[in-house]
């Protein structure tokens, strides 16, 4: 090359390396106008006069020659996306566009952005179906959940996509299908989320196969059938729901194998038998699995889990006594175990570490007398013991806990009166204590609590006259 020649290039090349990457300068500048209806200000960095590399949201390769990355989500952005234009950026491996007010249909022409390794559509307003992607063999990870997508989901394109580890395609209204058979071949998957996107049929035995998964989500659909004994397999589990579902039999004896799983749900099914499973998984934090048609007793080694914050067995047909240390461990929060067969005293510790909100066991068979405990629990903000058998006297101090917005001991046998602490109870809303054996007066100190609407004390054995404040 003559010398005339290069003292040329370099005159064009130095001003922003313009002969390199004017392209690249004008595509985020298209982007931008496309955009020009968010409410945002991180176009302001976005200008013909600064390097593209240092615009707001923009990572660029080591020379700042090349976009790299578009991180973009949570940005308040409005407004359609041109792929036509986002694919020309020919080392583009990130673009995150979630969480924002983005709409219209997705082109084919995403098809083009053959470096991606990450892509996150999710949580916009976009219409219409989701395009082949077939030609992202690179892809890691695919966010489109809560999108707004429909149609059918083009699943055969994820059967090029054998490096994918996140996969996200929830919470959108597509067309029915059975479980894809594309996706229980992704063996590097860690992170699964098929929450509402219509999918029906069983869960197919491959499931076993993707060993590295942490989360797998699958409520919210049509899946029929027994749960998979090879889910056994999936070791590393941390999360596993499954409700709102049409599954059916027992909970599969693979299931003690996940002895990492911290949350699961498969309420809101027809699955039945006993809970012996359940005894396995000690790091349980949440465990939910009610409207079902389980039996049996609740296993006593619930009552040894030391992270169970939160239990909702709820509208089943269980049989015997709670663990009596239950929720004593753990910075315990919540408990409904209502509409069951439960007997026995209620658990005196489940307020230990002074954090409960909810503490619900209606419509069971509960015998003994409140436990003093309770009264000592300053978080409580629902008290539902009504329909059971229990005895005794309220304790001093449940009359007014300060967050309590309903009491409900009605259909017991409880006697003695309501304390004049009631006063106390500034939140409380609900007052059920009807057909029960409560005595004495109705304290004036009652009209004190000034959130009260409505009050059921019929069938009691109260006295004297109703304080004139509170008609």
């Amino acid at each position: 090359m003559s010398t005339s020649k290069i003292s040329l290039c370099l005159l064009l090349c130095l001003p922003f390396f313009t002969c390199i990457n004017s392209d690249e300068l004008q595509i985020l500048l298209n982007l931008k106008t496309s955009l020009k209806d968010s409410k945002s200000s991180i176009f302001s960095s976005w200008v013909s006069n600064n390097h593209f590399c240092n615009f707001t949201g923009i990572t660029c390769n080591s020379d700042s020659s090349f976009v790299q990355e578009i991180e973009l989500s949570n940005r308040n952005l409005k407004g359609t996306l041109p792929f036509d234009s986002i694919c020309q950026l020919q080392a583009l491996h990130k673009l995150s566009l979630g969480f924002n007010s983005l709409y219209g249909e997705i082109s084919k022409d995403l098809n083009n952005c053959v470096k991606l390794q990450y892509l996150d559509l999710g949580n916009n307003v976009f219409s219409g179906s989701f395009p082949e992607i077939s030609s992202l063999n690179e892809l890691q990870h695919l966010y489109l959940n809560l999108s707004g997508f429909s149609g059918v989901f083009p699943w055969m394109s994820l059967g090029n996509m054998t490096n994918l580890v996140s996969l996200s395609v929830g919470d959108n209204p597509f067309d029915p299908t059975p479980f894809p058979d594309q996706v229980v071949k992704l063996n590097k998957l860690n992170w699964l989320y098929l929450t509402n996107c219509s999918i029906d049929g069983q869960i197919p035995v491959e499931i076993g196969n993707l060993t590295e998964l942490i989360n797998l989500e699958l409520s919210d659909n049509n899946i029929s059938g027994e749960i998979p004994s090879e889910i056994g397999n999936l070791v590393k589990l941390w999360r596993l729901e499954l409700y709102n579902n049409q599954l059916s039999g027992k909970l599969p004896v693979g299931l003690r194998n996940l002895t990492n799983l911290a949350n699961f749900d498969a309420s809101t099914n027809f699955l039945e038998g006993d809970l012996s499973e359940v005894r396995f998984l000690t790091n349980l934090v949440t465990l939910q699995l009610f409207k079902n048609q389980f039996s049996g007793e609740v296993p006593a080694e619930l009552g040894k889990f030391k992270k169970l914050v939160n239990l909702s067995l709820y509208t089943n047909k269980l049989t015997g006594a709670l663990p009596q240390e239950l929720g004593s461990w753990a910075e315990f929060d919540f408990i409904d175990v209502s509409e069951n067969l439960l007997t026995g005293p209620i658990p005196p510790d489940m307020c230990k570490r002074g954090t409960m909100r909810d503490l619900l066991m209606l419509q069971n068979k509960f015998t003994g007398e409140i436990p003093a405990t309770y009264a000592n629990c300053l978080t409580l903000q629902r008290f539902r013991v009504s329909n059971n058998s229990l005895k005794g006297t309220v304790p001093a101090g449940i009359w007014g806990l300060p967050e309590v917005n309903i009491i409900d001991i009605a259909l017991n046998q409880i006697e003695g009166p309501i304390t004049k602490d009631i006063e106390n109870a500034k939140a409380l809303n609900l007052l059920f204590a009807e057909y029960n054996r409560l005595s004495g007066e109705l304290p004036e100190e009652i009209s004190k609590a000034t959130s009260l609407v409505v009050i059921k004390l019929n069938n009691n054995q109260l006295t004297g006259k109703i304080p004139a404040s509170i008609y």
